[in-house]
């Protein structure tokens, strides 16, 4: 059984999801990210988390 990880961008842990450049992406918002415009809002939301979490990866 695979270990649940935290996302980094909607902080649930889940096991379905993939890695980019070391961040753990949870399928949910993978699936979210790729159908969601440049001109939404949530595209900004997305773009945020993603730096966050790239800022920790490199303190860390």
């Amino acid at each position: 059984m695979k270990e649940k990880e935290c996302c980094s961008i909607c902080s649930k842990k889940t096991d379905d999801g993939l890695y980019l450049l070391r961040i753990y992406i949870c399928q949910a918002c993978e699936k979210e990210m790729i159908q969601t415009s440049a001109d939404d809002p949530k595209y900004q939301f997305f773009i945020e988390q993603m730096n966050k979490a790239h800022r920790t990866m490199i303190y860390s």
